[in-house]
């Protein structure tokens, strides 16, 4: 159905927060490296984004048939949070647009 709910990350910004954590963070305890919770999206909204960035909006369907798994797979991320301040996580459109660009501008190279 596409209905459960993901957090989804765009690669630079997963890149800007590795270097983030490399130059600052120094505890051995884990640091989770993820949107904030409010930023979950259902999977079929993520399949309609990029459907639509491809123009192949007319022809994807839907049927509510099938097994979901695990509603929720939240990872909280308030000591990031905390320690990193203010960061901006690309919203899920935006982040599709470009990957989508990405791909069709660098097809050819990038399949081989």
């Amino acid at each position: 159905t596409g209905s459960p709910l993901r957090q989804f990350i765009y690669s630079d910004d997963l890149a800007k927060l590795i270097l983030w954590v490399l130059e600052n963070y120094d505890d051995v305890e884990p640091i989770i490296l993820s949107p904030p919770e409010e930023s979950e999206v259902r999977i079929k909204d993520v399949a309609k984004y990029i459907s639509k960035e491809f123009d192949y909006e007319d022809n994807m369907k839907i049927t509510g048939i099938g097994y979901d798994g695990q509603y929720k797979k939240t990872a909280c991320n308030k000591k990031l949070e905390k320690l990193i301040g203010e960061f901006r996580f690309t919203c899920i459109p935006e982040g599709i647009h470009k990957s989508v660009d990405w791909f069709i501008k660098n097809y050819d190279v990038a399949r081989k």
